[in-house]
Formats: C-alpha cells, structure tokens, sequence
C-alpha cells in the first residue's frame, strides 16, 4: 500500500502497527488487517468523489454502500471441469502405480484411484449445472463498519473526511409548519443523506419512514428500494390514502435490469414465497423478466446510488410534488463554516419568493442532476449515470 502521508510504496513489513517506518506516520486503514481495498488514500479519493469535494454532504452509511461490489458475482456451478480432470488423472496414475505393487498397498492405491476417478466425472458431469442460490449481502453491516472504518479514522485524525457525516449522530431539525408534501422513505440512510444537505426546510418536505406517520394532507411522494418491499410500499400508502396524490420516485427494477454492473446486486433467496404472491397480485404492470429477478431473491438499494444521482432523483420529486425551493441563501454542503459538511440553516428572514417548478429543474440539469422518476408503478429514476463509485 501507499503511505497517505509521505507516499511510499509500503510492504506489510514496512507498515507494522498502523505506522509507516519511513516517516513514522500512523494510518487509519491497513489492507491486510481490515480488508482488502481498504487503506487511506482510496477513502479520501472516494469521500471527494462522492461529496464532490465537500459541496454535497455524504453519509457514512452511503460510503459503506460506495465500498460494495457491483453487479453480479461470477456465476457458481456444481462441478468444474479442470478440477474433475485432474482427479480422473490422479486416480489412474494412483492404479497404475498399485498395480506395480504388491500385497495391501496395491488394494489401498486401486480403491483410492477408483474413488478419484469417480469423483472427477462427477465434477466433469456437473461442470454446467448452476449451483444453488445463496444470500449476497453487504461487506459490512452498520455496526461493523462504523468499528472497521469510521472509528479507526476519527482516532487517527480526529475527523471525518469533509462532506462526510454520520448517520446515528446526525439531528435532523424541526420538521416544516406547513409542509409541501410529505416523503416516505422507510431506508434510515437516504432521510439522513436528505437531512444532512437540509432538504426537508429547503424543499418544506416532511419526511416519515413510516406509513402510519403519514399526516393528513399533502401529496405524498414515495422513495424506495428496487426490491418487493419498496414496490409493496407504494400499493400500500395508495390503498391507504385514497384520493391522495401518491408518487413513485423509487429506484425501479427495469432501470436495474437495463445494466446491473452500475448497481448493487443483494439476493434474498429465502425470501417469503407470499411476497412473491402479493407483489404478482398488487403490482400488475410489472414484466416477466421484472418478476423473475424478483422471484430469484434479487434487488437493490436506493441508498447504494450515488449521492449525486440521489439527490437528483430527491429533487425531481419535490419539483413534482411542488415542495418549494427558495432562490436565494442555499448554502452548500460540506463549504465553509458547515462542520462535518452539514449545510447551516440561515438566519430568520422575510419570505422570499419560491422558485418555479421550470427553474428548479433548469438549475438541476445545469449541475448534472439528469435522473428523474415518473409516475407509473414500480418507476422511479431513469437509467443510471456513469461514475458510479
């Protein structure tokens, strides 16, 4: 690995004990010790990237999600052919030498070539047949990588990179007087990614993480995982609001399926067979291949997007839902005098004008803000960005 302090190239005996024997320089994250593709300088370029160096504030939660694998894993299978071959030559090379021989080590060679070259075919045999499905989950849960990651940092250099904040310490402020719409979102990371960049004053949304919290009132606009579960939600909230403006702004399975590698792939194989069920009989408009993905225990993360893509997807929404934006005293996360990279709330002023519904989406397509959900079921964002981290 390379030193993150005076950039020397370190072998594992040249950086015993988190310290560097060049400069002496102690470090966070050691590959070896806490994983591979894990050491200073890739979180640093990582948080930048994500943060936009330190003008979008970024959750721990989503720099745990950053550091997951994307898309499907390599295909497993029962058998495998170079391993059944090499068994089978084995085997014959084991008879050929008993056969030399004489007395009980002949017989002990002969079983033991037999066995190996029956156990090759059967691999051989087996080389095309998929193994079963087992569960893919996350690299680390919550708890591990807070202990793994962001704990070691902060002792090591007192804080976090900027732009990045914690989800369990993150205090949201008070929720709007009046609000505009309300966002449901059940996924504690992205209400803490919204909070930390001050979205729900901005925008005067009120979020709720769960269906039972949802005031009466104002439109209500839905943010939810690829996954039966987040799909499930929607039906819900419209089943049980009948006559209110409902909106689907979740990560839709189709734009999922469109190319998996930019996304985070978890499969549930064990999931309940009458989710399945509910899901074919509640959301209708879905596709074979939708319900197949489904049924074979996939889905993926809304939190996993990037945050920039996020943010897109959270500002689409309020334009829709007509949340207000005011024009004026933004602020930018993770700038100047905004510790931990959270975006202060100004002072008391006048009422300022909100900005059109048309300007808001100007100004987002101007910084890059290009993904915006529509209202059929089981839509949300459209096709992913490149750059995903």
């Amino acid at each position: 690995m390379i030193c993150p302090h005076c950039a020397k190239s370190l072998q594992q005996r040249e950086r015993g004990g988190h310290r560097c024997s060049y400069c002496r320089k102690e470090f966070a994250l050691d590959p070896k010790s806490e994983g591979t593709g894990l050491h200073d300088l890739r979180i640093r370029k990582l948080t930048a990237r994500l943060t936009l160096d330190g003008r979008l504030a970024c959750t721990t939660g989503q720099l745990r999600y950053a550091l997951q694998r994307r898309g499907r894993p390599d295909p497993a299978f029962l058998g495998n052919r170079g391993g059944g071959s090499c068994l089978a030559v084995l085997g014959l090379a084991a008879i050929v030498v008993g056969a030399a021989l004489n007395g009980t080590l002949t017989v002990l060679l002969v079983l033991g070539g037999l066995v190996l070259i029956g156990t090759g075919v059967r691999m051989f045999r087996l080389a095309d047949t998929p193994a079963p499905p087992v569960p893919i989950e996350l690299r680390w849960d919550a708890d591990g990588f807070r202990r793994t990651v962001v704990d070691r940092w902060k002792k090591v250099y007192g804080t976090l990179p900027a732009g990045l904040v914690e989800d369990e310490l993150l205090r949201p402020g008070p929720p709007p007087a009046d609000p505009a719409f309300v966002l449901l979102c059940p996924d504690r990371t992205v209400t803490a990614f919204l909070h930390a960049n001050d979205y729900p004053r901005r925008h005067r949304a009120l979020l709720a993480a769960d269906l039972r919290a949802v005031p009466a009132g104002p439109p209500v606009v839905v943010l939810h995982d690829a996954s039966p579960q987040g799909l499930l939600l929607v039906a819900d909230t419209r089943a049980a609001l009948p006559g209110r403006r409902v909106l689907d702004a979740g990560l839709p399975v189709r734009t999922v399926l469109v190319d998996q590698d930019k996304y985070v792939l978890l499969r549930d194989p064990h999931r309940p067979e009458e989710l399945q069920v509910r899901l074919e009989r509640t959301v209708p408009g879905l596709t074979a291949t939708e319900l197949t993905w489904f049924a074979e225990g996939w889905w993926s993360p809304l939190a996993a997007l990037p945050p920039k893509r996020l943010m897109a997807v959270a500002l689409r929404a309020a334009e829709r839902a007509g949340g207000a934006h005011p024009a004026h005293g933004r602020g930018t996360a993770g700038g100047p005098g905004a510790p931990g990279g959270l975006v202060k709330a100004p002072a008391a002023r006048r009422p300022e004008p909100a900005e059109s519904p048309a300007e808001t989406r100007r100004r987002a397509l101007a910084v890059g803000f290009l993904t915006w959900p529509d209202d059929r079921p089981g839509n949300g964002p459209g096709p992913a960005e490149k750059g995903t981290a």
